[in-house]
């Protein structure tokens, strides 16, 4: 009694204490502390506090409908999962223990933890019990009475009373109904489904009306209409002010359509009426006016719907970028936007920081503001949060591809697949692209991963259209002969190519003459001459006449106001070399020179010391004041960004580039110049194909400035490409997003730790498999129907075929025995001896399904080739060889699978129909013949007699004739009739044994090959167990035939059920043999231990390039001997990527010597090992490489770093690149000692990292100082 009532003054306190009002002060009676304390002592010891042990179970308190507690209620504490053990997105976050860990580490999450789990496998999570169901009644539903509109409030406790609008269905225009799916109870674990419910018209806020329906009323499974409100009352609601639901005409798929998880979106007529009413509440408002495309893709993110947008360069791709990033600040979730390279990340972190503010950076070299909403990174961070677990990524709602057709990339393209494979459900997807033929197959596979609709908003116009322009001129007199050959509608003008054909011949011969160049075209009254074309060969370094090209194109282009321009040559020699020829130009004003001046200044002050005076600076800076500019690879990245900048401001007039500078930010030209159609791949020379020339030409076209862009083609060769060839080339195709996917270590190593994770999950979601993808639903079906059926055959009830599976046996001997014959027939024909056997007049048994041919007597005409022959026989009559030629053609186009099948029942009915060796009976008046192509593989016996003089080429020229209708009853000529009445008495005789055939084992004797004669005895052993009378008693049946079709339908249907479950296991992935191969290296070298990964392991998932030669190297303690600067040149040679065109050598002894040989021992190993199991060490694009290793030397020896230029030929941004990967690598290494424990390998590899970290090759990027 005394506990009950001690209880029951407990909740009464607790239930006071709780509802009293927050601002008011707690009575004494209620509060027994000493007012003397102060709060803030409390407030100072909360970590204490927090450092309790959670209970088995919580007590919350029961809200009621006022907001008052009116009760407590005690359930079971979920147990959720942590970092390490759980793939939820509801586990607990996970924290930091090291405290060395930096910001970039805290960002992309820790190795020991598993990843959230990935979209196609949310089964799992259900399974786990993660999700609520929807017959729980789970959420908030289970404490709302809709029924009881006294149950709801209709004001804020503690605030005024306030109106709340009804919530009704939209009034659609007339004939145009809303159609809504049906409620479902709202699942809180994705809280951006629940905010694009939310801001989704499917319900409208408006004023409450006079006379309105109860909620409860509205009807949800039909589509909504409002019948009951005439035209007026309809007039009279006020203006909507929530977002549209629907945009557009979606073209909806039908069933059974090929690519249903792609949805193409096109224009329609009510889609402006549709935007300007989203215009008022857009998360971001734009100055001008949208693309149709750019809409339609802001309207799918205002859905929350996935989307593939394929544009051409400058299109506006971009709009759509800033849009997702906009709705999740107005969502207060996160964006990831993802470019292919880092100077694209660095360049778009400057324009997003501008709009947005709250962006932050995070790259292999640099973290800014990583705690940002919207954070900008290359593809191989994304993949490495998504495999360590980030906690980014449970904040996640939009992640952007930027550049998604790199994708076709060799060496990197597998990364985009695999982190689309790996982003959770909730996460949204945009990727942008230039114009792909194959998008909508794309959007279908990543779809079908993300068990989602992608729509897919592509256009093929241009903001500036482009103009193509084929340029021959040489000197002075023929600066003008620049001619038109696609205009800006896209159609090819073949005037303006011939008359460059023409001037091109006129040039050439003064040239043979001794004249400097002849004049070519007519001139077009000071403006450019219409044609076009390009050098389809040309010459890959700076000639005699090149100076006398540019100088001449440039000051034409100039005077036709055509600059800036910017020329792209496929070198990065001869990029240098064309600039510095042309030294004699200037194209900037004194006012210019001066800006120009001033800006280069500002940029380069942050460098230091010798670094402002590095020969590339001061050519860079002359080059600049005179309005001309370089930007490859080769050249500091600092000064790619001073390049950059420049020539967006307008001061660089002529820009050479190779073609990475058609890759990055929106930098358009007036004019774009193509030194040549034609570049090194590093493997052959080779055309350029419609993709790359459409992304670097799209540069040309400044839009709110040109109304068209200019495309020049220059040729210097001595011809011009052929009119196909430029067809092709500007208009033709651009290159198919096809899959670059392959297995690596790394995904092994990281997927292994992950018990919920199969590879083949990966393997089998991979591009490359989109097709499989796509069928597998159609062969799951018709696997559960063929199994089905298999159940449902008719059992044979036979005392003489069932007992001891007499005639499956029997079945199975006829099968081995017709399958061996199909492939000993073409061995044997490789056999001297054999060969001339089959020569033309032998008399042949033949069987073939496609002819209908079952062990028929024919005549070899003549041997086609190697595989076939072609045969003669008798037909009843003109019309039953028409017939059969028809069958023919008909077989021909079954598939494949059916054709196989056929061609076996027709071996094995001969074989049990007439035997081994049985011929069929001719026809006894034969009044026509047929000419068959068999293959070797039809042959059924050979026999010993044969015909000479045969007259092939005759006969195949009467039967030919005879093919044609108004000669298909002329009389056969008598020497065939001959030959058919031969035919005809060779069938009689090998029927009564008169005549024989070749044994096996004569056969076996004209055999020079060991291999073939123990297949021939073979095929003798078991063409005697065949004929022999007591064999096989299931012969003697008198139902033999009926049962016999009996068991050949099981068998089909048995074959069928097993390839379908080899089309849907693993063993049928592409790359499954490559990954069998890969996972036997890690097990034999110690990586993976019985499908588990090892400590070795988990210090090669530590490592992002060369995993297992690094690791090895660590294990082995290559790294504990060496100096820092030694480490640093040791780790340069897995990150260099220059080749000086020749072997590197060393002193005999020195410490370069030793490196080479250590690193050289330990992947001689490795890849010996590989080899065992056909596999590889490097992937594409990590060769290793000696030639930088005493730069990097000097380098972490405090050399400046114009003294190291002097040590090698490499241009320095190769060198920059080099360093700065080598630090990345450092970091990886570092992290590895952790795991394996050793503090001396950790500090050491911080003295590489800072040791490498200075000056130029470290200085902040431009765009990263906003």
């Amino acid at each position: 009694m005394l506990d009950e009532e001690a209880e029951r003054l407990f909740r009464l306190e607790c239930l006071e204490t709780l509802n009293w009002p927050p601002c008011a002060p707690i009575p004494s009676h209620i509060s027994k502390q000493d007012p003397s304390l102060e709060f803030h002592n409390v407030a100072n010891n909360l970590d204490s506090l927090l450092q309790s042990i959670d209970a088995p179970a919580n007590i919350v308190p029961k809200v009621d409908s006022n907001g008052k507690i009116a009760g407590f209620e005690e359930y079971e504490r979920v147990v959720v999962g942590s970092a390490n053990t759980s793939m939820s997105i509801n586990r607990a976050p996970f924290k930091q223990k090291s405290l060395h860990t930096s910001a970039l580490n805290s960002i992309k999450g820790s190795p020991g933890n598993v990843p959230f789990i990935p979209g196609f496998l949310e089964e799992i999570e259900e399974m786990m019990g993660n999700k609520e169901k929807s017959s729980n009644g789970g959420g908030e539903l289970k404490y709302l009475n809709f029924s009881d509109e006294a149950a709801l409030l209709n004001s804020v406790p503690t605030l005024g009373r306030i109106k709340i609008p009804e919530i009704v269905p939209l009034k659609k225009e007339e004939k145009e109904v809303v159609h809504t799916e049906v409620a479902k109870p709202v699942d809180t674990s994705d809280v951006f489904d629940f905010l694009n419910m939310l801001n989704s018209d499917e319900y409208t806020v408006v004023e409450k009306p006079k006379t309105s329906k109860k909620v409860e009323d509205i009807p949800i499974d039909k589509p909504i209409e409002i019948a009951e409100q005439d035209d007026n009352e309809i007039s009279n609601l006020p203006e909507i002010v929530t977002k549209p639901y629907i945009f557009g005409e979606v073209i909806s798929n039908k069933p059974g359509e090929k690519f249903e998880y792609a949805r193409k979106l096109e224009k329609s007529p009510g889609e402006e009426e549709e935007y300007q009413r989203l215009m008022p509440t857009m998360a971001r408002k734009y100055p001008f006016t949208l693309d149709y495309f750019q809409q339609s893709s802001v309207l799918c993110m205002e859905r929350g719907e996935s989307l593939f947008v394929a544009a051409h360069t400058s299109a506006g791709k971009t709009v759509v970028a800033e849009y997702a990033i906009a709705l999740c600040q107005a969502h207060k979730t996160r964006a990831v936007y993802t470019s292919p390279i880092k100077a694209l990340s660095n360049q778009k972190f400057r324009d997003f920081k501008q709009i947005f503010g709250d962006v932050g950076l995070v790259t292999g070299d640099i973290q800014l503001h990583p705690e940002a909403a919207c954070l900008i990174m290359t593809t191989e961070i994304l993949r490495s949060m998504l495999y360590n677990g980030s906690e980014v990524i449970r904040d996640l709602e939009w992640v952007v591809f930027d550049e998604v057709h790199y994708i076709n990339n060799e060496e990197r393209g597998h990364v985009w697949e695999e982190v689309l494979i790996m982003l959770p459900a909730h996460v949204k997807i945009v990727m942008l692209s230039a114009t792909v033929p194959n998008c909508v197959e794309f959007a279908d596979w990543v779809g079908r991963i993300k068990n989602r609709k992608i729509n897919v908003i592509s256009t093929d116009k241009r903001p500036v259209p482009l103009e193509h322009f084929l340029y021959t001129g040489q000197d002075g007199k023929t600066q003008r002969d620049l001619f038109k050959i696609i205009d800006r509608d896209g159609q090819f003008i073949l005037k303006g190519y011939n008359d460059a054909k023409d001037s091109k011949t006129k040039s050439n011969e003064k040239e043979k003459a001794g004249g400097s160049g002849g004049r070519g075209g007519s001139r077009g009254g000071g403006g450019m001459k219409r044609g076009g074309g390009n050098s389809g060969g040309g010459k890959n370094w700076p000639g005699k006449n090149d100076k006398n090209i540019y100088l001449n194109l440039i000051n034409f282009m100039k005077c036709a106001d055509q600059l800036p321009m910017v020329i792209f040559v496929f070198s990065r020699k001869r990029c240098d070399d064309n600039a510095q020829m042309l030294s004699s130009m200037n194209l900037t004003t004194e006012v210019e020179k001066q800006h120009v001046r001033t800006f280069f200044s500002q940029c380069i002050q942050r460098l230091k010391g010798s670094d402002k005076e590095l020969p590339q600076v001061l050519t860079m800076r002359e080059l600049c004041l005179r309005g001309f500019a370089v930007h490859h690879s080769g050249i500091l990245p600092i000064l790619k960004e001073v390049v950059e900048l420049l020539f967006q401001k307008g001061y660089v007039k002529i820009l050479f580039a190779t073609e990475t500078f058609a890759m990055g930010v929106n930098m358009p030209a007036r004019c774009v110049v193509f030194d040549s159609i034609t570049k090194h791949d590093g493997t052959e020379r080779r055309l350029l194909n419609p993709g790359e020339y459409t992304q670097m030409a799209g540069r040309a076209g400044r839009r709110g400035l040109d109304s068209t862009g200019t495309v020049v083609i220059i040729c210097k060769d001595s011809s011009i490409p052929l009119p196909d060839v430029l067809k092709n080339v500007i208009s033709g195709q651009a290159l198919r997003l096809e899959s670059k996917f392959r297995v690596t270590y790394s995904m092994i190593l990281n997927l292994l730790r992950v018990e919920q994770l199969k590879i083949e999950d990966m393997l089998q979601r991979s591009y490359v498999e989109s097709d499989s993808l796509r069928e597998s639903k159609e062969k799951k079906k018709a696997l559960c129907e063929m199994r089905r059926a298999l159940e449902e055959v008719e059992p044979i009830e036979c005392e003489t075929c069932t007992p001891n599976s007499q005639l499956r046996d029997y079945h199975d001997a006829v099968i081995a025995f017709v399958q061996k014959r199909a492939n000993i027939w073409p061995k044997l024909n490789d056999e001297n001896v054999i060969n001339k056997l089959l020569g033309s007049g032998r008399f042949l048994i033949v069987t073939s399904a496609h002819n209908q041919l079952q062990n028929e007597c024919a005549l070899l005409i003549k041997e086609l080739n190697n595989k076939s022959i072609q045969v003669l026989s008798v037909s009843k009559d003109s019309e039953e060889t028409t017939q059969k030629n028809l069958k023919a053609v008909k077989f021909s186009k079954l598939p494949k699978t059916d054709i196989n099948w056929l061609t076996e029942e027709n071996q094995i009915l001969g074989t049990t129909k007439y035997g081994t060796r049985g011929v069929a009976q001719c026809p006894q008046t034969a009044q026509s013949f047929r000419l068959s192509e068999i293959p070797l593989s039809g042959i059924v016996a050979v026999t010993k007699k044969s015909i000479k003089n045969v007259q092939s080429a005759e006969i195949l020229q009467e039967y030919n004739m005879l093919q044609i209708p108004r000669f298909r009853d002329r009389e056969i000529s008598e020497s065939i009739r001959k030959l058919m009445q031969q035919i005809t008495t060779v069938s009689q005789q090998l029927a009564s044994k008169e005549l024989e055939t070749y044994s096996w084992k004569e056969l076996r004797a004209m055999c020079q090959n060991l291999e073939l004669s123990f297949e021939t005895d073979w095929m003798e052993s078991i063409e005697s167990e065949l004929n022999l009378p007591k064999a096989f008693p299931a012969r003697h049946c008198t139902r033999f035939a009926d049962h016999f079709d009996l068991l050949r339908n099981s068998v089909r249907i048995e074959r069928k059920v097993k390839s379908l479950e080899y089309d849907l296991s693993s063993d049928a992935l592409r790359l499954s043999d490559e990954y069998q191969n890969r996972l036997k290296v890690l097990e034999s070298l110690g990586f993976v231990e019985k499908k588990m990964v090892s400590l070795k392991g988990r210090i090669g998932c530590e490592i992002h390039h060369q995993e297992l030669l690094i690791t090895e190297l660590i294990l082995d303690y290559k790294f504990h001997k060496r100096t820092p600067a030694e480490l640093a040149a040791l780790l340069s040679t897995l990150t260099c990527q220059y080749n000086c065109g020749k072997e590197v050598t060393f002193e005999p002894n020195s410490v370069f010597a030793e490196i080479c040989e250590s690193v050289k021992s330990v992947l001689t190993r490795l890849e010996s090992e590989a080899s065992k199991h056909r596999a590889h060490i490097s992937d594409v694009g990590c060769e290793i490489r000696f030639d930088l290793m005493e730069v990097v030397y000097e380098w972490a020896n405090g050399t400046p770093f114009y003294q190291i230029m002097e040590m090698t030929d490499c241009q320095e941004g190769l060198i920059v690149k080099c360093i700065q990967r080598l630090d990345e690598v450092c970091k990886d290494v570092r992290n590895a000692g952790r795991i394996v424990g050793d503090p001396a390998l950790v500090e050491k590899m911080e003295e590489v990292s800072a040791s490498i970290r200075r000056d130029i090759v470290f200085a902040a990027s431009l765009y990263t100082t906003v």
